[in-house]
């Protein structure tokens, strides 16, 4: 069902069809604040827990450097969704093949309803702080609600994000200024040496690695790249995504680490419960502000799950996508209820092996498709397989085998060496290299011309 943007919102069935050019007015600004709020969650301080004992200030180097780690994956990713007006997981058939393709798809939609379950945790816990007993019926509502607002897709989220932005940075605003002057102030102090390659990969797959292959989900609504587009503002398109994620990380990231430091909580909202009647309308606000990530959860998951009915060549219907919010979403609240919050540091872990080699891989490709169609190798249509996907599929196999294992100098990666990043890149290199010398350019998969542009 397409909407002119002026309209009602109405329920959205989509699905995984190209964005018609009518839609697709999203400015980067949007994009900045849509990304920074879904990943400002009430989750997010969480990284001042997995990162006990580090200063602010080495903390602030770790996130800028973790974030030109991860830059140029994220650019790309933003600008794919401009180019070609699809999910990347569609794209991702060029690269991977329909039967690789289905299989990563049907991960990630079980990964977006893994954030979604930590999140809807982490909101009932706050809610049985300030309300004891109330913490079971809160998932329960917090999941419905949450599910409610996908189902109208991404017209009433981008005026979600709007108008519930300023609340969130005033409740949030409120929280910090009884953190700093309720509890005695002190900078923590760092208690040890950095463990510089190890935090990098944990930050990153909290982060900007974790969200960027759904970048082209919300870019593939912003305004289509343009030959005469001023290169100011075709990078501001480019970063808007990777930067509205990395500010939030470092704000929130930096609130974790203080909250813990002077109060022995992380979770700097739990602070309202022992705080005068604001703290406690900052609370139920931070509350709310989970429904900005968790959108960005749930919405991509329910377009993955779409995707794999498609191929399943299933009889298209309008119900469809309703449906799959609202049996995901379901789904999802249930993860909360099973515990998954006490399992956050390995989730992560095993989250950053699958991501870190898929996304550079695809990214990889997505560059060199679009240079063999600059050459004229010509390429295929949007939406169907490459010819040799098993280049793609065992560099994808073998650096997430690599990414698992420890190597015998496994301290030293872990001080110095991103391990996960650098096996995610060589990843891409040996796909690149093979691609290039076994299956040659033009089998490959070239890239695709514009869609969705009727």
């Amino acid at each position: 069902m397409a909407h002119d943007p002026g309209s009602m919102v109405a329920v959205e069935t989509l699905g995984v069809d190209p964005v018609p050019r009518s839609r697709r007015v999203m400015k980067a600004r949007t994009v900045f604040v849509v990304w920074a709020l879904a990943s400002a969650s009430a989750t997010t301080p969480i990284i001042g827990l997995l990162l006990t004992g580090m200063s602010v200030g080495r903390f602030t180097i770790l996130v800028g450097v973790a974030t030109l780690c991860g830059l140029w994956p994220g650019m790309v990713m933003s600008e794919m969704g401009r180019d070609y007006p699809v999910i990347s997981m569609v794209t991702a058939k060029r690269t991977f093949g329909a039967a690789g393709t289905a299989a990563l798809t049907t991960l990630y939609a079980l990964v977006g309803a893994a954030w979604f379950g930590l999140n809807t945790a982490v909101g009932a816990e706050i809610v049985g702080a300030l309300f004891p007993g109330l913490a079971s019926d809160a998932l329960v509502l917090l999941g419905a609600a949450q599910t409610a607002l996908v189902l109208f897709g991404m017209p009433l989220l981008e005026r979600f994000y709007k108008y519930t932005g300023p609340i969130f940075v005033l409740c949030y605003g409120v929280l910090a200024y009884y953190l700093f002057f309720r509890y005695p102030f002190s900078w923590p102090t760092q208690s040890g040496p950095v463990a510089w390659g190890r935090d990098i990969d944990l930050v990153l797959s909290f982060s900007l690695l974790a969200w960027a292959y759904d970048f082209p989900t919300v870019t593939r609504f912003c305004i289509p790249r343009d030959a005469d587009e001023p290169i100011l503002t075709r990078w501001w398109y480019r970063l808007s995504a990777p930067l509205g994620v990395m500010s939030a990380v470092l704000v929130m990231g930096v609130l974790g680490l203080l909250s813990l430091h002077l109060t022995g909580l992380w979770n700097v909202a739990l602070l309202a419960k022992s705080l005068p009647v604001w703290g406690d309308v900052a609370a139920v606000g931070v509350i709310l502000a989970i429904a900005h990530t968790n959108a960005m959860n749930l919405y991509p998951a329910v377009t993955k799950v779409m995707m794999l009915v498609d191929a399943a060549r299933v009889r298209r219907s309008p119900i469809q996508q309703p449906f799959t919010v609202i049996a995901l979403g379901t789904f999802s609240t249930y993860l909360a209820y099973a515990g998954i919050l006490d399992g956050v540091q390995s989730f992560l872990s095993i989250l950053g092996g699958f991501l870190f080699p898929f996304t550079f891989i695809l990214v990889l490709d997505y560059g060199l498709s679009r240079t063999s169609r600059a050459s004229g190798d010509g390429g295929l249509p949007m939406g169907e397989a490459g010819a040799r996907p098993w280049a793609a599929v065992a560099a994808l196999v073998l650096g997430v085998a690599l990414g698992e294992w420890s190597p015998p100098f496994t301290g030293y990666v872990a001080r110095f060496v991103p391990w996960q990043m650098v096996v995610a890149i060589s990843a891409a290199l040996l796909y690149g290299a093979t691609r290039y010398y076994f299956v040659g350019e033009s089998t490959a998969g070239g890239a695709p011309g514009v869609v969705g542009d009727e």
